[in-house]
């Protein structure tokens, strides 16, 4: 038998396995630093260097509506560390995923010790989980602690301590500040958990309130802002609801398309193994009915089952997209009822006991298979994302190289039109390695201007050569003709691939 220490080793090992793992997966620059890791760190560049205090984050789908600002904070503390590298945004993530992972295992450990080897390895190996280390993104931290968040809620109904509750609250609070379309269902979540698991005692303490303060405390960034602004952001949500209206939502094609949304995000969650989704799932409603028929339920299953179900339900009536990034912490969750299913399979006959250990087996073996692949077949193969930070980087080396130390200007094709990556890497690449930025560089000459106090990060207009360099990503949207129109009175000098961006060198003609 394995003794509670040398599961404790295999924990850690889980843990170390999956740092290292995810630190090799981003070595060399084989993370995205694409529109939206760009925007956030060219605002949070202005937040530092220009010290100037953030009300709210990244912006929503809903035009006027913007996330809290914590997620640029929590970027500020790396930012400050590698100094405004990029690696700094997936190192934190790494870090989340460390402390999730610890508390997730730390509550299958609870269910049955030996469950934390297969679900330790679905933390490490999932293709949905490892996603979320390779590019910096403000939905990421929920899914990294949702487990955190379970784990104090659950302490906090089975032992009332008030450093729990309060904990849990402000982890609530962070989730709204980080992603709206989940954060909204937490007050709900945990609400409806005291009263499923019948502690309504705890809404009778002081420390259950000061826990809803702490709570809102969490909001009132984003209340100032909308104070200040006329109201922009209520006004953007009641717009919006008024606009998709209740009386508009099919609901039963709309739970057909929540259904899918939540399969489509739990089959790579379980490594794209479909067969292995489906049996998981058949088998649970199995398991499910009878927890439901049992008169003591264990909490901490009550607490998952709560935390996946509000936000299915709610997204039955709200009208929002719902994407793979906004059901990051169902997905987490999801790992906490399958050790519950395997447990469950355990303790009945003979013959479920042997699915039980086929299934662990599975997890375990397509885990690693997952990390193998990485190491055998995807680093040997080039990858030729143009988002990817590694080639962003070449893409301006190239650049640099052929301007000779002469100063130029660079105009940047990305389908997304915001060049937010090349505004940021030229800013921080060329001054950090080449000591000087580009006396212009943006998305096209004389456009308005989109990143608020650009002239307080621009390089010196002396002695300019003439030299423009066009980097230009492929052209997916099928517009990048238009965009060429504004140099063809330049002189054509050389043209170049660099990987699968197009890199043009012409010469203004003066």
């Amino acid at each position: 038998m394995l003794t509670s220490l040398t599961m404790n080793k295999i924990i850690l090992f889980i843990l170390v396995l999956g740092i290292v793992y995810k630190v090799t997966m981003i070595a060399d620059g084989n993370f995205l630093f694409n529109m939206d890791s760009a925007r956030d760190f060219v605002d949070v560049r202005e937040m530092v260097e220009l010290k100037k205090l953030r009300l709210t984050g990244p912006t929503t789908p809903i035009d006027g509506l913007y996330d809290g600002p914590f997620w640029y904070y929590f970027l500020a503390i790396g930012y400050v560390i590698l100094k405004g590298d990029p690696y700094s945004a997936v190192l934190l993530q790494i870090i989340l995923w460390a402390i999730g992972g610890f508390f997730l295992l730390k509550l299958v450990k609870n269910i049955n010790i030996f469950l934390t080897i297969p679900i330790g390895f679905v933390w490490v190996a999932s293709n949905y989980i490892v996603l979320a280390n390779l590019y910096s993104f403000n939905p990421t931290p929920v899914t990294l602690l949702a487990p955190l968040f379970i784990y104090s809620l659950v302490e906090y109904l089975e032992n009332g301590k008030a450093i729990y509750g309060m904990l849990t609250w402000i982890l609530a609070g962070l989730f709204f500040n980080f992603e709206m379309n989940f954060g909204v269902f937490t007050p709900l979540i945990i609400f409806l958990s005291v009263v499923l698991t019948n502690n309504l005692k705890l809404l009778r303490k002081k420390w259950f309130w000061l826990g809803v303060g702490l709570f809102i405390a969490t909001l009132l960034p984003q209340v100032i802002f909308d104070l200040r602004h006329q109201f922009i952001m209520s006004k953007a949500i009641f717009k919006h609801l008024s606009e998709n209206s209740g009386s508009n939502i099919n609901l039963l094609v709309r739970f057909q398309s929540v259904s899918i949304s939540f399969y489509n995000t739990f089959v790579p969650t379980l490594m794209n193994q479909k067969w292995l989704v489906w049996l998981i799932l058949g088998l649970f409603v199995a398991v499910l009915i009878g927890f439901l028929k049992t008169r003591k339920k264990e909490i901490l299953i009550i607490v998952s089952l709560t935390f996946i179900t509000i936000p299915f339900v709610g997204y039955l009536f709200l009208p929002v997209a719902i994407n793979p990034w906004h059901l990051g912490p169902e997905m987490a969750t999801s790992l906490i009822l399958i050790a519950y299913l395997l447990k469950r399979l355990l303790e009945g006959t003979f013959p479920s006991k042997i699915v039980s250990v086929i299934l662990s087996v599975s997890i375990i073996w397509f885990a690693i298979l997952n990390i193998g692949n990485s190491f055998i077949h995807d680093r040997r193969k080039p990858n030729l994302d143009p988002s990817l930070f590694r080639n962003e980087i070449a893409a301006i080396d190239y650049v640099y190289q052929k301007a000779g130390g002469q100063n130029f200007k660079v105009y940047t094709y990305l389908p997304s039109v915001y060049d937010y990556p090349y505004q940021y890497l030229f800013w921080w690449y060329g001054k950090k390695k080449y000591g000087y930025i580009p006396g212009e560089y943006a998305y096209s000459p004389n456009k308005p201007q989109y990143i608020s106090n650009k002239e307080k990060f621009e390089g010196s207009k002396d002695n300019y050569s003439g030299l423009v360099f066009l980097i230009k990503e492929p052209d997916r949207i099928r517009m990048r003709q238009a965009w060429e129109n504004d140099y063809k009175g330049m002189k054509f000098i050389a043209k170049e691939m660099v990987g699968s961006i197009e890199i043009e060198i012409r010469k203004e003609l003066f």
